[in-house]
């Protein structure tokens, strides 16, 4: 007969502290598998994310890691108790023999269980120990009260749902989270205020569309790149937020809260979205973080000296998916994989030819921003701009 552990909650979100508790399951109570089982409509808790997102989370969380399977029986809209979810697992796992994983802290209550009876036949139940909770006594009132339930000597995790929640909020890369959980929670803005609607509202479709482009290729880098995931969300989905603005009035912001000191920039037009934008989205949508704010700033033309996080968001407006193919774009994309600053100095090397050729001036602080490139980079990445050439 199988041993099935079930591991429920709202993962709100998913964490390493619940995999480590499914992994010492496995090995402290002999288990085949730990099923984890989000809950779409918990009875008695609120979660800030919808239930699908929760899910889709979990799901990522779970790839490539043995002894661990996902369920959706937590998503039946029925299903709202513990004891009503068991016979759908019934169903998934024919035959197996199912064990319930709960903190300490649960066991006081859970004789008083919506169909408590019912439940305690149905499984088992392994106890973790939770910091200040007395295990023994409730321990013996569940007993007592028809539960079998056996102690699990598992070393408390220092990760919970609740601090990742706090951090996301301030736009930081929570500890104790799958990579590839933070890039979908960044990617989706989630536990952090909405601005997609402020957003959609100050720009066309089109460029709306390019905003969530970037957003997403600036995840996709940070990751791969090391940079802060949570930042660079956040750059990306503002870079464009005066875009949508006429000249004229970016031209007056500019100029009320001197915001650009170079005339030539000054007399740029579209290109003042750069500034005007860090402008507002430090007073319109809140956003202190200066690191994010520079990034905004200089994504078009660049300045000397940008950090990575900045050349992140400047390569991600100029590679995002949805960018109709230009002369270097797959060059920019290649060179992306490897090195920021090089694929960087691509695509100013790109402006600057498609300036030429159109008999246009090329920025003085651009051609600056393009030779301290060029100082940056490794025998290597020299050669991979040559062979890009």
């Amino acid at each position: 007969m199988q041993k099935v552990g079930v591991l429920g909650g709202t993962f709100d979100p998913i964490h390493e502290g619940h995999l480590h508790l499914a992994r010492q399951a496995l090995r402290l109570a002999g288990l085949d598998q730990v099923v984890i089982l989000p809950m779409a409509r918990p009875a008695h808790r609120e979660t800030e994310a919808p239930a699908d997102i929760r899910f889709a989370m979990c799901r990522l969380a779970l790839e490539g890691q043995e002894g661990m399977a996902l369920s959706r029986a937590g998503m039946q809209p029925s299903v709202r108790y513990t004891a009503d979810i068991l016979p759908f697992l019934t169903k998934e796992f024919s035959g197996a023999k199912f064990y319930l994983i709960l903190g300490a802290d649960k066991l006081p209550s859970l004789p008083y269980w919506h169909e408590a009876d019912k439940l305690f036949a149905q499984c088992e139940i392994l106890c973790f120990p939770r910091t200040g909770i007395e295990t023994h006594e409730a321990m013996e009132k569940a007993r007592a009260a028809g539960a079998r339930v056996q102690l699990l000597p598992v070393e408390c995790s220092p990760y919970s749902s609740t601090m990742i929640r706090a951090a996301t909020a301030q736009y930081e890369d929570a500890p104790g989270l799958n990579k590839k959980v933070l890039c979908y929670m960044a990617e989706n803005g989630l536990y952090q205020p909405d601005f997609l609607p402020k957003l959609k509202g100050m720009m066309n479709p089109r460029r709306f569309r390019h905003t969530l482009g970037v957003r997403k290729e600036a995840v996709r880098l940070a990751a791969l790149h090391g940079l802060p995931i949570q930042k660079a969300a956040l750059a990306g989905l503002l870079h464009d937020c005066a875009k949508g603005m006429p000249v004229s009035v970016m031209a007056q912001i500019a100029q009320e809260y001197r915001l650009v000191k170079d005339k030539q920039m000054m007399d740029s037009g579209a290109m003042l979205h750069g500034p005007v934008g860090a402008h507002l989205a430090k007073y319109k949508f809140g956003i202190r973080d200066g690191d994010v704010l520079q990034a905004i700033r200089n994504h078009t033309i660049g300045r000397p000296g940008m950090s990575e996080l900045e050349l992140c968001i400047f390569v991600a407006d100029a590679t995002e998916e949805n960018r109709e193919d230009y002369d270097g774009l797959q060059a920019i994309r290649r060179l992306a994989e490897h090195s920021l600053a090089a694929a960087a100095l691509k695509s100013l090397q790109m402006t600057q030819e498609y300036l030429r050729k159109n008999n246009r001036p090329f920025f003085p602080i651009a051609q600056r921003t393009a030779e301290e490139l060029e100082g940056r980079l490794t025998e290597q990445q020299k050669i991979w701009m040559d062979q890009m050439d």
